[in-house]
C-alpha cells in the first residue's frame, strides 16, 4: 500500500505469564500462528482440539502444551475467549441482532450457555453490556489508556504512549476520516503476545531494528500493524498483535525466514484517518465518528490495520484504517 486509494464516493516477544518457554522452531511458530488464524476466521465453528492439533501436524497433547507455553492459554480457552470477544463487538456495534442470534453466530451452543460465559468474562449480562456496561468496562477493567492503537515510540520517546486518553474536541476527527476501498496486503509479521502500551511499542521498534540489519530495509519503508479485536475489551494480558510489511500482492520479500507468519488483510472499505507527527488513537475514531453517523458501523470480521513509515524529517506518519461497512 504505497499511497491511499481514492475514496469512496458514498462515504462524506514473548507472551505475559507462560508456564514455559514458548516454542523457538521457526517453522513451528509459522504452523502455530497459521492454526490461530484458522481459530479466528472460524470463531462460529466448532473446532475440535484433535483437528487443530492435526493441522498444525501435532499431536493433541503436544499442540496444547505448545499452543499454551506461546499465549498462556490452553487453546480452548483461547478460542472461548476469543468468541466472546467477537459477541462483546457485535453486541455493541450491531444493536438490531438479537442476542441468541450472536450467541449462534459466535459458536455456543445455547443461549443459556452463552450467558454464562459472557457473565463470566465481562462480570454482567449480555444485556446489560448492550445497555452500554461495554464501556463502563473497558473504563474499570482496562482503562482509558490502553487503547493505545499502536506507537513506534524510539525506546528514549515515550511520553506519547504513557499519557492517559484524552478525548478529541468534538468533531475534529470526524472531519478528517474518509472512507476508502483498500486491496489486499500480503503480511509478513511477527506475533506478540501479552503486550501492550510502551512494551509492545518498544518491541515492535525492535523488530524494525532487527528488520532494517537482516533486509537493508530503507528508513522510508512502511510498516503495518494489526489487531482483530477491540484492545479495550481485550486486555493487555490477552492482546494479540501482529506487526510487519508487506505489499498489495504477494512477493519474495521475507519469504527465506520461516520465523515470519503471512496472512493477507482482506480488503474492503475502511475508515481512514491520515496523521503526520501525531499519535492518533483508534477510540478517538470510534467515539468522534463511528458513533455518531448513520451510514457506517464496523466490521467485526476484518482487523483494524495502521500503516506507519518515518517521513524525510525523521517524523512517523501514516494512517489508521477501521473497517466498516454500510448499515
Amino acid at each position: 500500500m504505497p499511497s491511499m486509494p481514492p475514496p469512496i464516493a458514498t462515504a462524506p516477544t514473548a507472551p505475559s505469564t507462560p508456564d514455559a518457554a514458548p516454542p523457538r522452531s521457526a517453522s513451528r511458530m509459522s504452523r502455530l500462528y497459521e492454526v490461530m488464524d484458522l481459530m479466528l476466521d472460524s470463531v462460529g465453528d466448532p473446532l475440535a482440539l484433535k483437528s487443530l492439533a492435526a493441522s498444525a501436524s501435532y499431536s493433541s497433547f503436544h499442540f496444547d502444551r505448545i499452543f499454551r507455553a506461546l499465549t498462556g492459554f490452553s487453546a480452548v480457552d483461547y478460542q472461548r475467549k476469543r468468541r466472546l470477544r467477537r459477541a462483546a463487538h457485535l453486541l455493541r456495534h450491531e444493536p438490531d441482532v438479537a442476542i441468541v442470534r450472536i450467541a449462534q453466530d459466535c459458536g455456543f451452543p445455547s443461549n443459556a450457555a452463552f450467558a454464562k460465559a459472557f457473565k463470566q468474562q465481562f462480570a454482567m449480562s449480555a444485556k446489560a453490556w448492550r445497555e452500554g456496561g461495554w464501556r463502563d468496562y473497558m473504563d474499570r477493567q482496562v482503562g482509558r489508556e490502553s487503547d493505545v492503537s499502536f506507537f513506534v515510540a524510539e525506546p528514549d520517546n515515550l511520553a506519547a504512549i504513557l499519557a492517559p486518553y484524552r478525548p478529541p474536541a468534538p468533531g475534529t476527527v470526524a472531519a478528517r476520516i474518509v472512507v476508502r476501498s483498500l486491496p489486499p496486503l500480503a503480511l509478513r509479521y511477527q506475533r506478540f503476545f501479552g503486550q501492550s502500551g510502551a512494551a509492545l511499542s518498544i518491541a515492535c521498534n525492535g523488530f524494525i531494528c532487527e528488520r532494517e540489519q537482516l533486509d537493508g530495509a530503507a528508513p522510508g519503508r512502511s510498516w503495518y500493524g494489526v489487531f482483530d479485536e477491540d484492545p479495550g475489551f481485550t486486555g493487555a494480558s490477552e492482546y494479540c498483535y501482529d506487526f510487519g510489511f508487506g505489499d498489495v500482492l504477494p512477493s519474495g520479500d521475507g519469504a527465506e525466514d520461516p520465523s515470519l507468519g503471512l496472512r493477507v488483510l482482506p480488503p474492503g472499505s475502511y475508515a481512514c484517518l491520515e496523521f503526520d507527527g501525531e499519535w492518533p488513537r483508534f477510540r478517538s475514531m470510534y467515539e468522534d465518528w463511528l458513533d455518531k453517523q448513520s451510514l457506517w458501523r464496523l466490521d467485526a470480521t476484518r482487523p483494524h490495520i495502521q500503516k506507519v513509515e518515518r517521513g524525510p524529517e525523521g517524523r512517523w506518519r501514516g494512517w489508521l484504517a477501521l473497517p466498516v461497512k454500510k448499515r
